[in-house]
């Protein structure tokens, strides 16, 4: 007897395909600007192991952008999330499914072994997602970098033009077709093997003002930060 589920699991399967074929035909047309090139040449392009940090907003793009090194990213378990693990997945990320309300703990351990399975392993996942609130960083990854003992490094995304759902807590940014696209890096940490409670909640804090002044940066650098007309 076929599961009554299955109609579903195939539609979310043709959904997912489809959006990863747009998002490589849709971003494949912006004008890409790199910040901080050395840090994208180590540990991006080089055989170097790291765990990636950024915001909500711009995940759909750096999900593409990262693609071709097969990162494993974490996402919620939730029915968006299924629909943007297996768009993920199609593009050429590892998916691993987890948030810190459900499910993180076993996600959190797949990622610790997954960065110790190669030495240009590289893990990501976005710091105040799942819920928000925006720009403010939980602990997982910072623990996760502790933990594995692999820099964490800080990448900020803006483009411009751009479309931004408003209506998102995270105000989700999507370039447009042959927009101006600034990718930011800055030095990675390398957290000690054991922190306590209040150095870890310092670690915290210094990667957040870090997340957040990346940010306004690329919004200048992109021209973001000018009036955008193509909210929705």
């Amino acid at each position: 007897m076929i599961s009554s589920d299955v109609p579903t699991r195939l539609r979310t399967r043709l959904i997912t395909r489809i959006a990863a074929l747009i998002l490589n035909v849709w971003f494949s047309t912006c004008k890409i600007t790199i910040v901080g090139r050395q840090f994208h040449d180590h540990f991006i392009l080089g055989n170097q192991r790291m765990v990636g940090a950024s915001w909500h907003q711009g995940a759909i793009f750096l999900t593409w952008f990262y693609r071709k090194v097969h990162p494993m990213i974490m996402y919620s378990k939730s029915k968006d999330g299924d629909l943007i693990a297996g768009m993920a997945q199609n593009l050429g990320v590892v998916p691993v499914r987890g948030s810190s309300s459900k499910g993180g703990g076993d996600a959190f351990r797949k990622m610790v072994r997954f960065l110790g399975q190669s030495s240009k392993s590289k893990a990501a996942t976005v710091l105040d997602g799942p819920r928000g609130p925006k720009g403010v960083a939980k602990k997982g990854m910072l623990l996760l970098s502790m933990i594995a003992q692999v820099p964490l490094l800080p990448i900020m995304v803006s483009a411009h033009p751009a479309i931004t759902l408003k209506n998102t807590w995270d105000k989700t940014i999507l370039p447009l077709p042959f927009s101006k696209v600034v990718v930011m890096y800055k030095a990675p940490w390398r957290p000690p093997r054991r922190m306590s409670a209040a150095e870890v909640e310092s670690f915290r804090q210094d990667v957040e003002e870090c997340l957040n002044q990346m940010l306004t940066k690329c919004n200048q650098l992109s021209g973001y930060a000018k009036s955008n007309r193509w909210d929705l």
